[in-house]
């Protein structure tokens, strides 16, 4: 599953959050969340946190820079369920991190999916947006 394209969701009072109608069945056996290394919440299926958490767990713990990342990946990760209506509790340790409020949007990036607060994805944006522009222009003269 290709995680892509971006939707606005609202949290409700209790802290929950819907998971965009077009993915939730690939949250069926579970959703993992944990802290993204930009101020969001990754929302990884079981089989795609089973290889990101394979490659982070094969890294070295003697390296400094390994130790953190495995710290940030396991230490705030949480093991989740989808209730009925297709929702999940957004953590309150994860909440305060992205600082996740009332309106959030989730990017799909590839494997996983990103869960912002719409005023900082909005505050994104130009980076990538600057990015794709710097993708383009370096593509150009490769097609030619």
């Amino acid at each position: 599953m290709q995680f892509h394209g971006e939707y606005q969701h609202r949290i409700d009072p209790q802290g929950r959050i819907a998971i965009p109608a077009r993915f939730r069945y690939v949250f069926r056996g579970g959703i993992f969340l944990t802290k993204g290394l930009d101020p969001c919440v990754w929302a990884f299926s079981p089989e795609s946190w089973g290889e990101w958490s394979a490659s982070i767990a094969a890294m070295s713990p003697s390296r400094r820079q390994a130790r953190v990342l495995r710290r940030a990946t396991f230490g705030s990760a949480f093991d989740l369920e989808l209730d009925r209506q297709g929702r999940v509790l957004l953590p309150q340790p994860l909440r305060r991190f992205a600082d996740l409020n009332e309106e959030v949007v989730f990017v799909g990036t590839g494997n996983y999916l990103e869960i912002w607060d719409r005023h900082k994805w909005e505050e994104e944006l130009p980076f990538v947006e600057e990015a794709a522009a710097r993708m383009d222009d370096s593509t150009e003269g490769a097609s030619r």
